[in-house]
């Protein structure tokens, strides 16, 4: 259960307001699982009361599959009563979990989940492939995707359709032909929404070009003559659909990591467009500078935990030298258990990135930008409240 025992804050520490716009909760590191093998209990309550006393006051659980967003939304519903942080979630699939689309697996252990890739490009290209023999699987899944979010439009705790997007650095989970095609089968699904104003929960990893045209392409607007999946059984209708996104949509390219002219060409592609960073976003130098040049009234902060830490050889590693390292001690993963659960509250899992290191994250932003802390959060929080809610 929660511990609701606080640590008395240190009176020389802001308190500040955190809104981690991503947060992979159904992640099997969280339940104590990791690479398949079971380390120690879940630490959920543990990691939200840290999240907490590090000033963390809403989280966005990030939905990565069908699979994934169905056990985000039973995650949410089971702690929503007991957190101290609110928990809204996201609805969609990653591009790296495509495949779900495709692949008709009995299994659920053995479905195209983020913590688990084909690691097969071959294989990956073959369910590309066997869509020209048969979309009968593929229009079921889209469908049943699409019920999903109509049906929990009405829950005021889904904030986004997302994870959706495209990733050229991960072809041994899903091949780029299937990424592009069902990029473009999920915005057109948003397009169909009753609620069509919903955010978007963006991923974009080394391709620029064709993220941006497909987003132009849903903000100009296309009749879809084609309609492969018959989605326009959905709306009953015998014409051909006209896909447009709202002009006034919002909608975050999260964990930005690409070249300073993929940003400002995100920038320039709409007004309603803004960037999300964590720890991977501060790796290199031209990070360094993108951090300079995206304007504090288009950016939002997230850790994407349990991944995207911030580490010692990463830049942003210079950008923190006078931070207060956080009050937790670090073990291994194979020592949790070891320890009693009671004193879990003050343990961090090593190289298991939680929400409770939002802090490091705009400490390195501000340093960069050379503002104040407080400035940085306090516009943070004002952003990020504006999209997605408080």
């Amino acid at each position: 259960m929660y511990n609701s025992t606080v640590r008395q804050i240190p009176r020389y520490l802001p308190r500040m307001k955190y809104y981690d716009i991503g947060f992979n909760l159904s992640d099997p590191m969280f339940q104590g699982v990791y690479h398949g093998k079971k380390y120690h209990n879940p630490d959920i309550s543990n990691i939200l009361y840290r999240a907490q006393e590090r000033h963390v006051k809403v989280t966005l659980l990030t939905g990565s599959s069908i699979v994934e967003s169905k056990q985000v939304v039973e995650l949410k519903d089971n702690l929503k009563d007991t957190s101290p942080v609110k928990l809204y979630y996201t609805i969609g699939v990653h591009p790296c979990c495509v495949n779900e689309f495709v692949e008709n697996l009995e299994s659920i252990d053995s479905s195209s989940t983020i913590d688990n890739p084909s690691n097969d490009e071959n294989y990956n290209h073959e369910l590309y492939e066997s869509l020209n023999k048969d979309t009968k699987f593929a229009s079921k899944k889209l469908k049943e995707l699409y019920e999903l979010m109509s049906t929990k439009l009405n829950d005021p705790d889904l904030r986004a359709i997302g994870e959706i997007g495209l990733d050229y650095d991960r072809f041994h989970y899903s091949c780029k032909e299937l990424q592009l095609m069902f990029f473009e089968e999920q915005l057109k699904l948003c397009c169909l929404l009753e609620n069509k104003e919903i955010p978007l929960f963006l991923h974009m990893r080394n391709c620029c070009d064709d993220f941006i045209t497909i987003l132009k392409k849903f903000i100009n607007g296309f009749h879809d003559n084609d309609d492969k999946f018959n989605l326009k059984d959905i709306i009953s209708s015998k014409e051909p659909i006209h896909y447009k996104l709202p002009s006034s949509k919002k909608f975050v390219v999260h964990s930005f990591t690409d070249s300073l002219s993929d940003l400002e060409n995100l920038l320039s592609l709409s007004p309603n467009c803004y960037i999300g960073m964590n720890g991977a976003s501060f790796r290199l130098e031209e990070n360094i500078e993108s951090v300079k040049r995206v304007p504090l009234d288009r950016l939002l902060l997230e850790t994407d935990a349990p991944w995207c830490e911030i580490r010692r050889t990463h830049e942003a590693s210079k950008y923190l030298k006078d931070y207060q390292p956080l009050p937790y001690k670090s073990v291994k993963r194979d020592k949790l258990s070891k320890i009693e659960e009671d004193e879990w509250n003050n343990y961090m899992i090593k190289s298991r990135n939680e929400p409770c290191t939002m802090e490091q994250v705009a400490t390195v932003i501000a340093n960069i930008k050379g503002l104040p802390l407080s400035e940085v959060v306090d516009q943070v929080w004002e952003t990020s409240c504006s999209i997605y809610g408080a």
